[in-house]
C-alpha cells in the first residue's frame, strides 16, 4: 500500500470511527480510554505516517449496540438455545416435540449463512400460548448477533403498524423511511403474528413489509399460534410467509405455568429460611 493510500485509508477509519460513535455507539456501556469511544486508535506506522486501526473494543461495542437495536426484553438477553431446558415438558410427547425443535432451531444457526443466502427464516407455531416459542425465537436472535456478527431487530406486526401509524401525526417521520428501514434489517422477528385485527388497511401495510423483504432476500421469523394456512390473512400474504420461513412445530404443552411454579417455590424456600 503505498502513502496516498495509507493517508485516505486513515481517513477513511477516522471518519467511520466518527460516525459509528455519533448513530451507533453512543448508546454503548462500553467506555474506552484507548480510543476516546470511536472505535478506532490512531498509530503511526514504520514511514512515519499516521494510520487508523481498530480498537480492540469496537466488536464489544458493535455488538452491545445491535443487541440495543434488536429490542430483546432484558430479561431475554442472555438465554440460548442451548439453555432450552426440555425437562419442563411433562408429558412424552411434549418432550419429544420440543426436542425435535430444539434440534431443528440448533441446525439452522450453524447453518445460517447457507439460509440466509436462500433468504429462509422459521415460523414457530403450536396452538398452545406459553410453549417456549417466543423464548425460542429469542435465543436464536441471540445466537446470531453474538455469534454471526448478524443484525436482529425482534417486534411485533402490531407494534410495526402501530409505528407507522405515529407517522401520519409526525412531521419529522415518514411511513416510506419506517417502510424502508423495515426491509432492509438483515433479520426481524415478528412474534406472536395473527393477534392482529385484519382490517384492509393492516392486510396491505403487513403485505408490503413481507413483501418488500421477499425481494430483497432478507431473513424474516414468525411466532404464531397457528399454521400458517391457518392465519387469518389473504392468500398472498401466506404465500409469502410460507416461502419465507420453515415451519417448525411446537409442543401443545404451555410450560410458562411451570417455570412461574418453580420461581414460586424457590422464592417460597427463600422466605423461610
Amino acid at each position: 500500500m503505498d502513502t496516498t493510500q495509507q493517508m485516505q485509508q486513515t481517513k477513511s477509519l477516522r471518519d467511520m470511527g466518527k460516525k459509528l460513535t455519533q448513530a451507533t455507539l453512543m448508546t454503548s456501556p462500553f467506555k474506552c480510554d484507548k480510543c476516546n469511544n470511536t472505535g478506532f486508535i490512531l498509530t503511526t506506522n514504520d514511514n512515519g505516517y499516521e494510520i487508523a486501526k481498530e480498537c480492540e473494543c469496537l466488536k464489544e461495542r458493535v455488538k452491545s449496540s445491535r443487541l440495543s437495536f434488536a429490542d430483546i426484553p432484558e430479561a431475554f438477553r442472555d438465554i440460548t438455545v442451548s439453555s432450552f431446558d426440555l425437562s419442563l415438558y411433562k408429558t412424552p410427547e411434549g418432550k419429544r416435540q420440543a426436542e425435535i425443535a430444539k434440534k431443528l432451531c440448533s441446525n439452522y444457526i450453524k447453518n445460517f449463512e447457507q439460509m440466509a443466502n436462500s433468504g429462509k427464516g422459521l415460523y414457530l407455531f403450536s396452538n398452545t400460548k406459553g410453549s417456549g416459542k417466543t423464548r425460542m425465537a429469542v435465543s436464536i436472535a441471540n445466537a446470531l448477533i453474538k455469534h454471526k456478527n448478524t443484525p436482529v431487530k425482534f417486534t411485533t406486526a402490531i407494534r410495526i403498524l402501530e409505528e407507522i401509524k405515529a407517522t401520519y401525526s409526525d412531521n419529522n417521520k415518514s411511513e416510506s423511511d419506517l417502510l424502508a428501514a423495515i426491509s432492509r434489517v438483515d433479520v426481524i422477528i415478528f412474534d406472536d403474528i395473527g393477534t392482529e385485527n385484519p382490517t384492509p388497511w393492516v392486510k396491505e401495510k403487513f403485505y408490503s413489509i413481507l413483501n418488500e423483504r421477499l425481494i430483497n432476500g432478507k431473513v424474516t421469523m414468525f411466532t404464531s399460534n397457528c399454521r400458517i394456512e391457518k392465519l387469518n390473512l389473504e392468500n398472498r400474504i401466506v404465500n409469502r410467509i410460507q416461502k419465507m420461513a420453515i415451519p417448525i412445530k411446537f409442543p401443545e404443552e404451555s410450560v410458562r405455568g411451570y417455570i412461574a411454579e418453580k420461581e414460586n417455590e424457590n422464592y417460597m424456600k427463600m422466605l423461610l429460611k
